[in-house]
C-alpha cells in the first residue's frame, strides 16, 4: 500500500488542512481566536500521530501552516496574558510546528505533549475568563441556595 493509498496518511492530510482552515479564519473576536487555536492544536497532533512526517504530506500546506503558527504567537500571547506566559506560548508553538517540520525524532513525543498542553491551557483561559466575566452565576446560585438552606438560631441576622 502506498502513502496515497493509506488511510491514516489521507487522515493525517485532512486534518493538516482543517488546521490550516482554522488558523487562518478571521480573528473576529478572542473567543474564536482561543476555540481556533485549541481546536487546530489538537487536529494537529491527531494529524502528527497518524503520519509523524506530516511535512511530507504536503510542503505548502507544511509552510503556511508553520507560517500561520509563527504569526499567531504575538495575537495569542495577548490574549492569554495573565493566563499563559509568553515563554510558554512561543515554546509550545515553536513545538506544534516542530510537529510539522521535524518529524519523528527523539523529542517527537514531547513535542506532542506541549503542544497538547498548550491547546489544554488556551481552552482552560478560555473558560474561566468567561465564567469569571459573568460572574460565576451558577456558582453563586448554588452558594446562594445553600445559605438559604442552613439551619439558623433565633439570635442569626439576615443581613
Amino acid at each position: 500500500m502506498t502513502g496515497a493509498d493509506d488511510p491514516q496518511v489521507a487522515n493525517a492530510r485532512q486534518l493538516q488542512h482543517q488546521v490550516l482552515s482554522l488558523l487562518n479564519r478571521p480573528k473576529k473576536s478572542q473567543a474564536f481566536v482561543l476555540t481556533d487555536t485549541a481546536s487546530a492544536l489538537d487536529k494537529l497532533t491527531q494529524a502528527a500521530v497518524l503520519c509523524p512526517e506530516l511535512e511530507t504530506l504536503g510542503t505548502e500546506t507544511a509552510s503556511a501552516t508553520v507560517t500561520a503558527l509563527y504569526e499567531l504567537a504575538p495575537l495569542l500571547t495577548e490574549i492569554l496574558e495573565g493566563w499563559v506566559s509568553a515563554e510558554d506560548v512561543y515554546f509550545s508553538l515553536g513545538n506544534a510546528s516542530g510537529l510539522i517540520t521535524a518529524g519523528r525524532d527523539e523529542f517527537y513525543r514531547d513535542r506532542l505533549n506541549y503542544t497538547c498542553m498548550l491547546a489544554a491551557r488556551i481552552r482552560l483561559a478560555f473558560h474561566e475568563r468567561d465564567l469569571a466575566e459573568r460572574g460565576f452565576p451558577l456558582a453563586k446560585a448554588i452558594q446562594t441556595k445553600r445559605l438559604m438552606q442552613a439551619p439558623r438560631l433565633p439570635s442569626d441576622t439576615l443581613n
